[in-house]
């Protein structure tokens, strides 16, 4: 067979066909051997550093082939090596991320993920520039309102000053409480409420705050304001809910006139200003002159110096705001029978006061008949609103300045109302305080007006406003007619309240040698209003809140 095949005339062409073809497929072969990319080290890199490319048929020199990287093309000097199965490159400066590739003349490889590190998001383990306030924990990690927070970090400052913790509040979503992007739909930790219990460098103790719901805490120094730390707020004993939003332009202020005294004088007057809070947002404020300080417990305070007698001194007050009806939502069986007894916002507001007689044996007795064996704080608060209401009569003016006489006489005024509320539940352990302002009637008018709110710990504070609840009406005030004004204004509270203070604000006298005045039926309630030094005698007069506009 074999001798055949060689003598046949077709051996030798079919010889050479073979020959011809096999020459052809070895180059074919090392000619079509496409370059392939088996991995890429760091896949992550920043600009400028070195990458290795490792596969196969690269060729053993450059030779005209480039690698791109997202796209771009390094320039000739970022080659570091090329051989057939490694190249070492520095990575352009303007590439972003993508696929790596080599390209020779035999053809164009594979692609494999390059990721430029610029571009990944850095989770911060510090403060993002020098000095800035850092969060690194919260301990424990969730808790109902009232309760104590250990925040630890950094470059919290060693004294508080004007620095702040804020928290998510609640229910305001689509609403910028605050005017920094940061601290968009957060509630500050309250001076008012003793939220702050201490503040040091590296850690800061604070008491969640009334209105605060799951969500981010932040914290606000002279240096800026920090990253955000997640904190979930629980157990809540229910629910309190802001709608039916009002705008409002208010304005008022003091004229001093006749001033007779020392040719060195001087005069601080206490003003409040409109309050911040849930149910009062955006609220701006502009004063003439500046006060020389901004807000004590949400009082400011003015200096005037070398006041003369031929001259009227005016402060004055325009605020723009928008508030909203509240409606709170109880849910009974969650409400603690025990408080914190040990915080500062229970000593205080369970404490009498001046004007808050809760240790006067007449308040002690009636706080006793009207909660009798009650022990749930909400259930005890309620018995004492519907006490009250029981054996009151509103009066516009009332005859006697002591709440106690007015008790047993049975009648009062806004005034009356709130302080022997609060008075009341604060002799049944109950922490309450009044809330002054004014109340907006009729066609843009305005009366100075008292109401009163108590704490449950879980939920935070709860409006009541018992001469309204009892019947006081001005004007063509606002009233539902489906809806219980008795039932109504315990835990509700309408959208035509302005707050001006909560409680009765501590101003502390300054000079040991100052004169000071209080007032009584004004639109707030602090222990002194005005303080004077080296002035023999002078007038003032307190501008009534005037409601400008409203919308």
């Amino acid at each position: 067979m074999i001798k055949k095949i060689l003598k046949s005339r077709l051996f030798i062409p079919l010889l050479l066909l073979a020959a011809v073809g096999g020459f052809f497929g070895v180059n074919a072969y090392n000619y079509y051997r496409f370059p392939a990319i088996t991995g890429i080290e760091p896949s992550v890199a920043y600009p400028g550093e070195l990458i290795s490319i490792y596969g196969s048929f690269f060729g053993n020199s450059r030779n005209g082939a480039e690698v791109r990287i997202a796209g771009g093309r390094p320039l000739s000097h970022s080659y570091q090596n090329w051989s057939d199965n490694l190249i070492i490159v520095q990575v352009p400066s303007d590439v972003g991320s993508g696929m790596v590739t080599v390209e020779t003349r035999r053809g164009l490889s594979n692609g494999v993920l390059f990721t430029n590190r610029e571009h990944i998001p850095i989770i911060l383990s510090g403060p993002q520039k020098p000095g800035y306030p850092y969060l690194e924990a919260a301990e424990p990690e969730s808790g109902s309102v009232g309760a104590m927070v250990t925040i630890s970090g950094l470059n919290f400052s060693h004294e508080r000053g004007n620095a702040a913790v804020f928290f998510t509040a609640a229910g305001v979503s689509d609403d910028n409480l605050i005017g920094d992007d940061a601290l968009s739909g957060m509630i500050e930790c309250s001076e008012i409420d003793y939220d702050y219990e201490s503040w040091d460098e590296q850690q800061i103790q604070v008491f969640i705050p009334d209105g605060a719901s799951s969500g981010n805490i932040r914290i606000q120094t002279d240096r800026g304001i920090s990253n955000a730390l997640y904190f979930e707020v629980t157990g809540s004993a229910g629910t309190k809910t802001f709608f039916d939003k009002m705008g409002f332009q208010v304005e008022y202020g003091i004229d001093i006139s006749g001033v007779d005294g020392d040719v060195s004088n001087g005069l601080d007057l206490w003003v409040p200003a409109v309050r911040f809070g849930l149910e009062q947002r955006n609220v701006e404020t502009v004063t003439e002159p500046v006060p020389l300080w901004n807000d004590y417990m949400g009082i400011m305070r003015y200096h005037l110096d070398n006041l003369n007698r031929d001259q009227t001194y005016s402060v004055s007050i325009k605020s723009w705001l928008e508030r909203y009806n509240v409606e709170t939502r109880i849910v009974i069986p969650k409400v603690k029978s025990w408080y914190n007894e040990d915080r500062r916002l229970y000593k205080v507001y369970t404490a009498p006061e001046e004007q808050i007689p809760s240790d006067d044996q007449v308040i002690i007795d009636n706080a006793a008949a009207a909660v009798r064996r009650e022990s749930n704080p909400y259930l005890k608060a309620s018995a004492i609103y519907k006490y009250l209401l029981k054996k009151m009569k509103y009066m516009n003016r009332v005859s006697s300045s002591s709440v106690v006489k007015s008790l047993e006489a049975g009648e009062g005024d806004s005034y009356t109302y709130s302080i022997l509320f609060t008075a009341l539940c604060r002799a049944s352990g109950i922490p309450a305080r009044p809330a002054t302002g004014v109340l907006v009637y009729n066609n843009k008018q305005a009366t100075n007006h008292y109401w009163a709110e108590f704490y449950i710990d879980a939920f935070g504070w709860i409006p009541v406003d018992p001469a309204l609840g009892d019947g006081a009406r001005f004007g063509n005030f606002p009233i539902d007619e489906d809806l219980d004004p008795v039932e109504y204004y315990f835990g509700n509270l309408d959208n035509h309240h302005i707050n001006l203070t909560r409680g009765i604000v501590p101003v502390k006298q300054i000079a040991p040698d100052g004169r000071i005045s209080g007032r009584k039926g004004n639109y707030s309630l602090q222990t002194i209003y005005e303080e004077s030094i080296g002035i023999k005698s002078y007038s003032s007069y307190w501008r009534a809140v005037r409601i400008v506009d409203w919308w």
